[in-house]
């Protein structure tokens, strides 16, 4: 029985088909390489599954059915080719309804993401993080006074260049 068990194995790895990752216990955990996606319809829905090559070099595919491990795999975003790690925390009990808690990982250098732009040092973090303004009133700028005061109307100012719309910028347009 094992020579058929053996010969069945090679089959399904020759044929590139993913074994189903179930863990059984909290703290169960799949490591590997993440190789592409598939769908999969079940009576509950469309799901998609990972496909993700493990360290011992067996496929196995990932359910992405609980919305926890949904959200968590989108919010790492891997890629394929890269390295990921998916670990099974267990059943938590919320205010409304148990749910399966999970994490994923990305092993990729640290400020790399698919969807973000590194993002450059201005030198001054603390010019960023400064507290807000006490008053209530707006903050004067430097350049402020380049502008100076509003000219006043004079009965001549329609010739020079129209309306003023310093009190409604918006003029007598109808939105």
């Amino acid at each position: 029985m094992s020579d058929l068990k053996d010969e069945l194995e090679r089959e399904r790895r020759s044929k590139e088909w993913a074994e189903t990752w179930k863990p059984t216990e909290p703290g169960d955990m799949l490591i590997g390489t993440l190789e592409g996606y598939d769908t999969a319809t079940t009576d509950f829905g469309e799901y998609r599954v990972a496909h993700v090559r493990d360290e011992e070099g067996v496929l196995r595919g990932l359910w992405l059915m609980h919305s926890v491990l949904k959200d968590e795999w989108d919010e790492a975003d891997p890629g394929r080719g890269e390295r990921v790690s998916v670990q099974y925390l267990g059943q938590r009990s919320g205010e409304n309804y148990d749910y399966h808690m999970w994490t994923v990982k990305v092993d990729r250098p640290e400020g790399d993401s698919p969807n973000e732009a590194p993002q450059e040092s201005t030198g001054s973090d603390t010019a960023a993080d400064r507290k807000p303004q006490e008053s209530g009133r707006a903050p004067s700028f430097d350049g402020d006074e380049l502008y100076g005061e509003p000219q006043a109307e004079t009965a001549g100012s329609e010739d020079a260049g129209g309306e003023s719309t310093l009190d409604d910028p918006n003029g007598d347009l109808p939105f």
